[in-house]
């Protein structure tokens, strides 16, 4: 029964992605790194040092040059009049408004948090980060001050880690880590278990399915029955893919391509 179960679902997975949609951005040369919201405006940021943000048209509503903050590594749009955009390098988490006007910005270094793998926005806009400097997932205020932390991250697998994305989802924080898969966390950072699949580099969901990058291939996995169900669509290596409603997207030169999903 389960193993009939299993095939009837990846039957159906496998015709719920349609056609794709594809988007060209003006003046964009190659997209950087790119995030949908809500209302599905797109925010990107592109090789020449420029966030923008656009509709769901293509037409641009604004754009902030960020040269002096250099590459930026994510952006979040979660809450889409509070846009939290964080610069690895420069070790900066910067704060915008929904028409990129600068909000604020909190330098790790100035709080003695040295090396931050991955940032994403709470619910109660606060700050979640990952430290690799003791491999924790930690909750912290705009002000610096530390609100949770989960146990070392580096107990929980005996493989390395190499975490790139955290977010919340269905009241669970979600740290995405290319060696190991999706570790999953309560609203609290109290790690609760591990949706083993690997390798992939990029990884977003939609309610109880994640959706991967697998060596160029988009996955679903499903969180319940734990199983990986491909959906016989080829995309970039590298690309980051992200959710807006009930589609993936992803970007690929100054292209922003659309996968609905049912």
């Amino acid at each position: 029964m389960l193993r009939c179960t299993l095939f009837l679902i990846s039957f159906f997975f496998a015709f719920w992605v349609r056609s794709q949609d594809t988007l060209t951005l003006t003046p964009l040369n190659a997209i950087q790194c790119m995030n949908i919201d809500a209302s599905q405006n797109i925010w990107v940021t592109d090789d020449a040092f420029t966030l923008y943000k656009f509709d769901l048209t293509g037409k641009q509503i604004t754009n902030v040059n960020i040269k002096s903050y250099g590459t930026i590594s994510s952006i979040d749009c979660s809450n889409p009049f509070e846009i939290y955009v964080y610069h690895r390098d420069q070790n900066i988490l910067v704060f915008y408004d929904n028409m990129l006007n600068k909000r604020g910005e909190i330098r790790f270094n100035d709080l003695y948090i040295y090396n931050v793998a991955c940032v994403a926005r709470s619910f109660d806009n606060q700050i979640w980060i990952l430290d690799i400097s003791d491999y924790t997932l930690k909750k912290i205020s705009k002000s610096g001050k530390l609100l949770a932390s989960s146990i070392y991250l580096n107990t929980i697998s005996s493989k390395a880690l190499n975490t790139y994305k955290i977010w919340e989802e269905d009241g669970h924080t979600l740290v995405a880590d290319s060696l190991n898969g999706i570790l999953s966390f309560d609203l609290f950072g109290t790690y609760e278990t591990t949706y083993s699949f690997y390798p992939c580099t990029s990884a977003t969901s939609i309610s109880k399915l994640f959706y991967v990058n697998q060596k160029g291939s988009l996955m679903a996995y499903n969180s319940i029955l734990r199983n990986p169900i491909p959906l016989k669509y080829s995309l970039p290596l590298f690309a980051q893919i992200t959710k807006s409603g009930n589609a993936i997207y992803y970007s690929e030169e100054n292209r922003v391509i659309r996968i609905p999903i049912q």
